[in-house]
């Protein structure tokens, strides 16, 4: 049984459902405007978002929470049953319930907070592994591309390091920069897993066409 497939498409979509996370939750403030009937319009539409934006992030947060789930209860069966080669469980199914932990992470700190800011410390230390990861890959050349998986792996494990200065930096010019900077990252890393997941269906398709259970 291999279903890197799916995996792969799963971090795919939520590589990129995080970029547009990470925006959603570092939107610029505008500064406090000069007089005071500009000062009333801006509270208006600051109550608007206020009631608007902690919702849509609510709603994002079930996602994570369900991918967070599946990837943990399915990453733990990997790690029981070793369905792939050699080495390729390490470096395959080992970082997948660590993926599942960091949406999960993810996912309750959005419907508790409405944030990431306190978050993106433990997914920072987060962020180191699958980086190493990456590395084991180039330095073994496992899998097809062992280029393009160790870049899926670091980019995958940079974007979380560098969530903190998103985050906690106190220059908001800083932070937006930051913030477009580990969204373009998230988006680069979400494309290739589904290059890569979508190669993987097809040639796992062809490989187990042929196949049939032993009851018939």
């Amino acid at each position: 049984m291999d279903p890197l497939d799916i995996f792969l498409m799963i971090l795919g979509a939520t590589l990129l459902s995080t970029a547009y996370t990470v925006w959603l939750t570092t939107r610029p403030i505008k500064e406090d405007p000069p007089n005071e009937r500009a000062a009333i319009v801006k509270r208006e539409v600051t109550s608007e978002e206020t009631v608007e934006c902690p919702a849509t992030i609510k709603a994002l947060s079930f996602y994570y929470m369900g991918v967070g789930v599946f990837a943990l209860i399915t990453g733990v069966w990997g790690l029981v049953t070793w369905p792939l080669p050699s080495s390729y469980n390490i470096v395959l199914m080992d970082p997948w319930p660590l993926f599942g932990v960091a949406a999960l992470i993810v996912g309750l700190a959005l419907y508790f907070t409405g944030s990431l800011i306190t978050a993106s410390i433990p997914l920072a230390f987060l962020g180191i592994i699958p980086i190493v990861y990456g590395i084991d890959i180039l330095k073994f050349h496992l899998t097809n591309e062992p280029s393009l998986a160790a870049a899926l792996y670091i980019l995958t494990g940079l974007a979380p390091l560098l969530s903190p200065l998103v985050y906690m930096t106190r220059s908001r010019n800083s932070s937006r920069y930051m913030g477009y900077l580990v969204m373009a990252i998230l988006v680069i890393a979400g494309l290739i897993a589904y290059l890569i997941g979508i190669e993987a269906t097809f040639a796992h398709t062809a490989g187990w066409v042929k196949w049939t259970p032993w009851y018939g």
